[in-house]
């Protein structure tokens, strides 16, 4: 398929979402989130439309979109609702986890209901002592008539009250990680919702007890010793994407918002679209966007091609973008006075609260900043290298 062809297919794929997404009113989504409960009619509506499982291959039910397609996806979902963002990101995580690391049979089992969404997964890496430092976590796996028994505890799972299956990640008793597929129903098991969030309301974060929980060893994804390092990492690396994208879908919804809002409200006679300190905040998130679109585009573009450098500029785009997503924000409401404070006024306030998580989910900005420098400085040690061969006539 040529560039142009390949174009304009992805436009089609965004109008098809844009227009699914479009049922959904600001009413609609501001009760999302106040209820703190995304409506199970909603997700259906998704299932329906083919929105869960764009990704994944025909022969496992989905519709084979590629990455550049998927972010569009997240970026509109992300100018809708956050929390809708965060519990199409999980699904599809762990979808990518059996996409990458499972076996034909998993792959065969799992994968067309996951991308049909007759079932819905959520992923459960975090603990309450283990967020980042994923390698330390305490959810133990014990072997137990030619399965496991799992015991552990779970927190900040997006989705979890709902899910049909938790893709969970635990310790053999010889240390080595292992990545396993719980179901909802699995006696032992209790889910609670969390309440209280900042952001991500609608999203159903939930706090999960694993007591006893018993699951075949057919139900283990990547083998023994390949949880964090594979199976965790690859899925996180496909979330990380969905994040940024959707960030930059809410940055693209703020600065909309702010617009609309600076030409219409009258200060001192005339409209705030014409104050040049409103101006020069305009000028800054439409620089922010501008930049974070081009960062993430080239992410995606990198991953469709399945070059090994998108893995870093994944992170770098979720980093700058997720970064710039709370600036934006942040001057969103800023523009918009006490009426963005409001969330009967404004959706900004929501976005202001919900922005602020993209920062720490999927893997903290910190942690970007740490695989940023570690993997980037290579790049630069060789352009330093580059130049030096240049003035010294290709002596080093």
């Amino acid at each position: 398929m040529d560039n142009l062809a390949n174009t304009e297919l992805r436009q089609q794929r965004r109008l098809q979402v844009a227009t699914q997404l479009a049922r959904f009113s600001s009413e609609d989504i501001k009760a999302w989130d106040q209820a703190a409960s995304t409506p199970v009619e909603v997700i259906a509506a998704l299932a329906e439309a083919g929105l869960l499982g764009t990704f994944i291959a025909p022969e496992h039910g989905g519709d084979g979109w590629d990455a550049v397609s998927f972010g569009q996806l997240c970026a509109e979902l992300g100018q809708c609702s956050m929390s809708l963002l965060s519990i199409v990101t999980v699904h599809s995580m762990v979808m990518e986890a059996i996409r990458l690391s499972g076996t034909d049979q998993q792959r065969a089992q799992w994968l067309p209901d996951l991308a049909s969404g007759r079932i819905i997964g959520a992923f459960a890496l975090t603990e309450p002592e283990y967020g980042s430092e994923a390698t330390g976590i305490q959810t133990t796996l014990s072997n137990h008539d030619g399965g496991y028994r799992i015991n552990g505890h779970k927190k900040w799972i997006s989705y979890a009250p709902r899910a049909d299956v938790l893709l969970v990640f635990g310790k053999l008793e010889d240390g080595s990680a292992v990545a396993c597929l719980l179901p909802a129903d699995t006696p032992g098991l209790t889910i609670k919702q969390m309440p209280g969030l900042l952001g991500f309301r609608a999203a159903m974060v939930g706090e999960i007890d694993i007591v006893d929980c018993v699951i075949p060893t057919a139900n283990v994804i990547g083998g023994k010793g390949a949880g964090i390092s594979y199976v965790a990492a690859g899925a996180l690396d496909l979330g990380r994407l969905a994040i940024a994208f959707g960030a930059l879908g809410a940055i693209e919804a703020c600065l909309s918002d702010s617009v609309t809002y600076a030409r219409k409200r009258k200060q001192f006679g005339q409209s705030l679209a014409r104050h040049q300190l409103i101006q020069q905040m305009l000028a800054d998130m439409i620089t922010s966007y501008k930049a974070a679109e081009r960062l993430c585009l080239h992410a995606a573009e990198l991953r469709a091609a399945g070059d090994p450098m998108a893995t870093m500029e994944t992170a770098t785009a979720k980093y700058f973008t997720s970064t710039q997503a709370v600036s934006v924000a942040n001057q969103a409401v800023q523009i918009h006075g006490a009426a963005g404070c409001s969330a009967d006024e404004s959706r900004t306030e929501r976005f202001y609260r919900d922005l602020k998580i993209t920062e720490i989910i999927e893997g903290s900005n910190q942690m970007q900043q740490i695989m940023i420098a570690q993997n980037g400085m290579g790049e630069f040690v060789q352009s330093a290298l580059r130049r030096k061969r240049l003035q010294t006539g290709g002596q080093t």
